[in-house]
C-alpha cells in the first residue's frame, strides 16, 4: 500500500507526465497545479516560460460545448447558420481570418492576415484585443483561462 506523502506526490505529477507525453519529443512543457485525485485525469495547462515551446493544455470537446454557451451570444457553428454580431465559426479552424461571406469585419480582422490555428484561436480566445487591436469582439482579457480557451477550441474541430 502507498503510503500518503507518496500518493499526493503522484497525483501532483500526473498533470505533468500527461502535458510532457502530449507535447511530444524536443518540447518541454511544466505543470504546477496542484490536482485533486478526481483532477488527475485531465491535463493541467502548460506554465509558459520564455524562450522555451510549451505544450498546450488538452481540450476536451464536451466540456468546450458548455463553454462555448457564453460565446453562442454572438456566433453560431453549425454548417449554414447565419452570421450574428460575431460570424459563424463553422470550419474556422485552420480558416484564414476574415472570409466568412457576409460578415462585415473591422478593417484590423481583414488586415490581420492570421490564419485560425490551435495556438492563434488560444490566444485570441483569451486576449481577442492583444492579438488584434481594434478588432470587433469585445470578450474582457482574462475571461476564458488556457483550459477553457483549449476546451472550446477542442469543441469547434468538432464543427469541420
Amino acid at each position: 500500500m502507498m503510503d500518503s506523502k507518496k500518493g499526493s506526490a503522484m497525483r501532483r505529477l500526473a498533470p505533468v507526465v500527461a502535458v510532457v507525453a502530449a507535447a511530444g519529443a524536443g518540447t518541454l512543457a511544466f505543470a504546477m497545479n496542484n490536482v485533486s485525485a478526481a483532477e488527475v485525469h485531465r491535463p493541467t495547462p502548460a506554465v509558459a516560460i520564455e524562450g522555451l515551446q510549451v505544450a498546450q493544455a488538452a481540450g476536451n470537446a464536451t466540456a468546450g460545448a458548455t463553454a462555448f454557451i457564453r460565446c453562442r451570444v454572438c456566433h453560431t457553428v453549425e454548417r449554414g447558420e447565419p452570421n450574428r454580431v460575431g460570424p459563424n465559426l463553422f470550419g474556422v479552424v485552420g480558416r484564414k481570418a476574415a472570409t466568412v461571406a457576409g460578415f462585415n469585419y473591422s478593417d484590423p480582422m481583414k488586415n490581420s492576415n492570421i490564419t485560425w490555428d490551435d495556438a492563434t484561436l488560444n490566444r485570441y480566445i483569451q486576449d481577442a484585443a492583444g492579438v488584434v487591436p481594434g478588432n470587433k469582439m469585445q470578450l474582457a482579457k482574462g475571461a476564458i483561462n488556457a483550459q477553457g480557451a483549449a476546451d472550446i477550441i477542442a469543441f469547434l474541430k468538432t464543427k469541420m
